[in-house]
């Protein structure tokens, strides 16, 4: 078997030059401005806080990002602004596999596998600090769809609890502790 992987680098040198605060990406605040007056970026390209990476300046590569981040400039720019606060997904069909992720994982410190990877159905829960941070699910929808909202929630649940497939995640939603919200200090541009 070969694994070939193709990364990207953004294409951001024409706005550092002209003057784009940023490195890997041009930085842009919660509403997808950048540091240059009038200048708004989104998608690959923009580096942002992101809540559910802790804070921390990310790209995401994704195209459902870019839709996102679309909405949140649309917004800001017709007067009704609203921060940048979208779960992370994405989704893949791989021949007879549909490859579906919601969450970040960067930086989890325990995995649950849900179901049995032998069956090709099954999911990896990702735990940071005994909170739902991401999963990777395998032809396994249901639980894609209803882990959303314990990643939303950074639900506690115990390992023994998210490893029994026979129990939906839906079940477990009681023990979100609330939706998780945009970072502080992000970064600010007025214009």
């Amino acid at each position: 078997m070969v694994i070939a992987g193709i990364g990207i680098v953004p294409a951001v040198a024409p706005l550092i030059a002209a003057g784009a605060a940023g490195g890997d990406g041009v930085a842009v605040d919660a509403h997808g401005r950048t540091s240059i007056r009038h200048v708004w970026a989104l998608g690959d390209c923009a580096l942002h806080a992101n809540a559910y990476a802790d804070g921390l300046p990310i790209r995401l590569e994704s195209v459902q990002n870019a839709n996102d981040m679309a909405i949140v400039i649309a917004k800001a720019l017709t007067g009704t602004p609203e921060p940048y606060a979208a779960l992370p997904w994405f989704w893949s069909n791989q021949y007879d596999l549909r490859l579906q992720t919601a969450g970040l994982s960067t930086g989890f410190d325990a995995e649950v596998v849900r179901g049995d990877p032998a069956t090709r159905s099954f999911s990896v829960v990702y735990l940071k600090k005994g909170r739902v941070v991401a999963l990777d699910c395998v032809n396994a929808v249901r639980d894609y769809v209803q882990g959303q909202k314990l990643v939303q929630g950074r639900a506690a649940v115990p390992p023994a609890l998210l490893a029994d497939a026979a129990v939906p995640l839906k079940d477990h939603q009681p023990a979100c502790a609330g939706a998780v919200t945009a970072p502080a200090g992000q970064p600010t541009f007025r214009h």
